[in-house]
């Protein structure tokens, strides 16, 4: 059974500096952006652009070996970093995309995410040269990050 998706859960574009990123959005496209939060465990600290239809998370690194440094130290100006699928279950989406000989990456199993709720990243080799997160969908009783 394949991974089943549900939505597009955010575009990741990983910036060297969050706050000039977040005036970029604001100020110039009048975004509402999310307060910035840190993610500790991923060595990040990021923000969210809300959309109508969708999400993008503005994204940089707080310590020098974070992945998100290494991508950076290879396109200073920054890029897109990722796509991000939501399903309903990532327990359930990790075993299909093993099942599907998709590589996990890291620990090989889903962890939480800044939010809490789990997520896993697939290899990119597999999927178009592209770093795809899956990420458990919100519920109804999570809580939405405040706007800046």
């Amino acid at each position: 059974m394949p991974v089943q998706v549900q939505n597009l859960s955010h575009i990741g574009i990983a910036v060297p500096d969050l706050d000039a990123a977040i005036r970029v959005f604001r100020d110039r496209f009048g975004c509402e952006v999310s307060v910035p939060v840190e993610a500790p465990a991923q060595k990040v600290r990021m923000a969210y652009v809300e959309l109508a239809n969708a999400r993008i998370e503005l994204i940089t690194p707080t310590a020098s070996d974070s992945p998100l440094a290494k991508f950076l130290a290879r396109r200073p100006g920054g890029g897109l970093h990722h796509i991000a699928l939501g399903v309903a279950d990532a327990q359930q989406a990790a075993a299909a995309a093993q099942a599907e000989g998709l590589h996990i990456l890291g620990a090989g199993v889903p962890a939480p995410g800044h939010h809490g709720r789990p997520l896993f990243f697939l290899d990119p080799q597999a999927l178009l040269g592209t770093l795809t997160e899956i990420e458990e969908m919100a519920r109804g009783d999570d809580t939405v990050p405040s706007v800046a």
